[in-house]
C-alpha cells in the first residue's frame, strides 16, 4: 500500500515555474517503475538543474520524447520507482539548451525505453562522448546495449 500527501487534482498538475535553456544540469538519475504495458518496467531520467528546476525525460509510446518540467508528482513517482544510478553533473557543463539541441529527430520505433533512458543520462552526464552505454541495472548483460554514439537521433520537445 502507498500513501500521498497530495490530492488526484494536485497529482496530475504541473507546477508554473518553467526552466531556461541556461540552467545548467547538475545530477542525472536514471529510474526503472513498474509498467503495465507490454514490458514489465518502464525507464526514465530525471534531470536537475542549478535553478532549482526538474526534469524527467522517457521513451513516449509513438512520437516525440516527452519533456515534462517539474512535474507536481513527481516525488509520489520516484517513491515507486527504483533508483539505477545517479550522477553529479556540475563538471559536464550541460544546460537544458544544449540538452534539448542535442538531436532533432523522432525516437525510432524500435529504441526500447531503457536504451533510450540510458542515452539521455549518458549525454546529460558527459560521459556519451567517452564511452557506451552502461547501466546498473544490467551489468551482466553488456552486448545489449549500443554505445551512445550509435544510438539514433532523437528530439526532446516541453
Amino acid at each position: 500500500m502507498v500513501f500521498s500527501t497530495r490530492l488526484p487534482e494536485q497529482a496530475r498538475g504541473q507546477t508554473d515555474k518553467s526552466v531556461r535553456d541556461s540552467e545548467k544540469i547538475v545530477k542525472a538519475t536514471e529510474y526503472v517503475q513498474h509498467s503495465k504495458a507490454e514490458t514489465p518496467f518502464k525507464s526514465y531520467v530525471v534531470l536537475e538543474t542549478d535553478g532549482g528546476n526538474s526534469l524527467v525525460i522517457e521513451k513516449p509510446a509513438v512520437g516525440v520524447a516527452p519533456w515534462s518540467e517539474n512535474p507536481s508528482d513527481l516525488d509520489d513517482r520516484n517513491s515507486l520507482a527504483k533508483v539505477i544510478r545517479s550522477i553529479d553533473c556540475r563538471s559536464g557543463g550541460k544546460t537544458v539548451g544544449v540538452l534539448k539541441s542535442y538531436n532533432v529527430q523522432e525516437v525510432p520505433e524500435g529504441c526500447s525505453d531503457s536504451l533510450f533512458a540510458q542515452a539521455v543520462y549518458c549525454f546529460a552526464a558527459g560521459q556519451a562522448e567517452s564511452i557506451g552505454i552502461r547501466s546498473g541495472f544490467r551489468l551482466s548483460e553488456p552486448q545489449r546495449f549500443a554505445p551512445c554514439s550509435r544510438l539514433p537521433p532523437v528530439s526532446f520537445a516541453a
